[in-house]
């Protein structure tokens, strides 16, 4: 059996010749790799470090580009067995499709980063639809779709209108009668110029859009190479199919193979580079836990001394040998009214896109100083003033745990979301459904805090709000008791609210402690080796 058959991809019989079965077995060897790839993804799809990136949009662009990419490479060895409109129809319908949900999930790193700069400007979070009957209940849901659509759904919803377009399109140029003028048919061009405008306009203007991201992952570099490696097949693909110069490249290597590299490239990039984040999360709190457990066990024997603690305690881990700042540090920086959290902050919406974990933090952090200052300095009545600071809470519930309301929701377990959810669910549902859906500029998440002037900044850090009065007795006497003891204004959706009874201080106690070691483990130990490298080249 000859390697080539001479007459190539000729429209006559199948070629199973030795090019054409190592074509087909890289098809299935590849499809099975993709698919345990893509299963392993989808397992570590809610995982903190990659969970941003819409990870089931990533999986539906591979896996409808693959469906294309197999067809391509059995396009050889079948050699015309299958109807020219079945080929069409495919080509049409999943190589811009595939392109297009591609290039949807590569803005994420745009969108991301673009929301993480309203975390503190903007009270931003998502309403509930709701009405009295079925059909109004989906009329508000979908008045408040078009109110706060964002731009990715604006670019999904181009594509399907490329696609109706597209559909119309198939027949009206030329009715070829052979197999070879089939495919050489005008009525192809839809599908070309649909995925080159992907490729050509979104692409490249997407990179222009991110170049001044500056992320810890390599994000960036990722989409860019992905986005690089769809550009070289549309115009090979032109010049095989409507040119004569490439006749005697074409009888082995088909026209649309000339999309298999890139491809294959676009998949690799968006699937390894994800799971290789999580496996370098994963590694990194590993040397944590075992720098946990070698410092306790060096307590227990006496080494570390009987007043050491981990929180104030410099570890190092056992692969890397680096130094890890303790948490007590982290703490200091929470708590701190300085440049060090703005810098901290900066650092989290910027480079870790997980800013959000830093204001619960801070949120929470208020919210237990509030009450202490209520029931423990003023001395007031719980009744007077649980249904105002239950509110407060729920504003933080809304704005950064539930995963219905918040548009970037804080990673904490099962459990602890079920608690919370149990504590404040039903409220929630009817502020949500009560506000509207476009966000306002300020901040009523905790009212305690200064309102926040996104254009009152040191450097490129936003500031930090301000946090609340002075603890002190002394300083409140000269507060009027309106200000002093919060209450609720009686046209709040909650006014007439029942707080649940075991609503106290301590109902955000279990995710803040998940939270802070969270971001203690990576994120703070990220901004310290970006600080002690930038006063190193310095």
């Amino acid at each position: 059996m000859p390697f080539l058959n001479p007459g190539g991809h000729d429209f006559i019989g199948a070629n199973l010749d030795g090019w054409g079965i190592l074509q087909m077995v890289f098809a299935i060897v590849y499809t099975l790799v993709l698919l345990v790839l893509c299963a392993l993804l989808w397992k570590q799809r809610n995982h903190p470090i990659i969970r941003m990136r819409k990870i089931p949009m990533a999986i539906a662009a591979v896996l409808v580009l693959h469906v294309y990419l197999v067809i391509v490479l059995i396009v050889y060895p079948l050699n015309g067995y299958f109807p020219c409109n079945a080929e069409f129809w495919i080509m049409s319908i999943y190589l811009p499709i595939g392109v297009g949900l591609f290039q949807a999930q590569n803005q994420q790193l745009l969108l991301i980063s673009r929301g993480q700069q309203v975390l503190l400007t903007q009270d931003v979070y998502k309403p509930l639809p709701s009405g009295k009957t079925r059909w109004q209940y989906y009329r508000n849901k979908f008045i408040i779709w078009c109110k706060s659509s964002k731009e990715q759904d604006a670019f999904e919803g181009f594509i399907a209108l490329g696609m109706l377009v597209q559909f119309n399109a198939y027949g009206v140029v030329s009715q070829p009668t052979t197999q070879a003028l089939c495919r050489r048919g005008w009525e192809w061009a839809p599908s070309i110029i649909w995925q080159a405008a992907w490729n050509y306009i979104a692409g490249p203007y997407l990179l222009w859009k991110i170049r001044m991201i500056r992320d810890i992952y390599n994000w960036r570099l990722q989409t860019t190479l992905a986005i690089l490696a769809s550009l070289p097949g549309t115009p090979f693909w032109l010049a095989a199919v409507y040119s004569n110069s490439l006749n005697g490249v074409s009888k082995y290597w088909v026209p649309p193979m000339w999309f298999v590299p890139g491809l294959i490239t676009m998949q690799m990039i968006t699937v390894l580079s994800a799971l290789f984040q999580v496996w370098r999360s994963q590694r990194q709190a590993k040397e944590v836990d075992g720098a946990l457990n070698e410092f306790a066990i060096k307590k227990h024997v006496g080494i570390a001394g009987p007043n050491a603690s981990i929180m104030t305690t410099s570890t190092k881990t056992k692969n890397s040998g680096s130094s890890r700042v303790p948490m007590k540090a982290m703490e200091d920086c929470l708590t701190s009214n300085g440049l060090e959290y703005n810098a901290f902050y900066h650092f989290c919406t910027t480079k870790t896109f997980n800013g959000e974990n830093l204001v619960f933090l801070d949120r929470a952090i208020k919210f237990k100083l509030e009450w202490h200052r209520i029931f423990n300095l003023l001395n007031v009545s719980p009744d007077t003033t649980r249904l105002s600071l239950y509110r407060d809470a729920v504003d933080i519930y809304l704005t950064l745990i539930w995963d219905k309301t918040a548009n970037y929701p804080i990673n904490i377990p099962s459990n602890i979301s079920r608690d919370l959810n149990t504590l404040f669910q039903s409220a929630a549902a009817i502020i949500a459904a009560n506000r509207p859906a476009s966000p306002r500029l300020g901040s009523n998440v905790t009212p305690w805090d200064e309102p926040a002037d996104p254009f009152n900044s040191v450097g490129d850090h936003p500031l930090r709000p301000m946090l609340r009065r002075s603890l002190d007795k002394s300083s409140a006497t000269e507060i009027s008791e309106s200000e002093l003891v919060p209450q609720l204004d009686p046209s709040d959706p909650l006014y007439n609210f029942s707080v649940p009874a075991h609503f106290d201080d301590t109902c955000f106690d279990a995710a803040f402690a998940s939270i802070k070691h969270m971001m203690w483990e990576q994120p703070y130990q990220d901004f310290m080796k970006s600080k002690r490298n930038s006063a190193s080249s310095a």
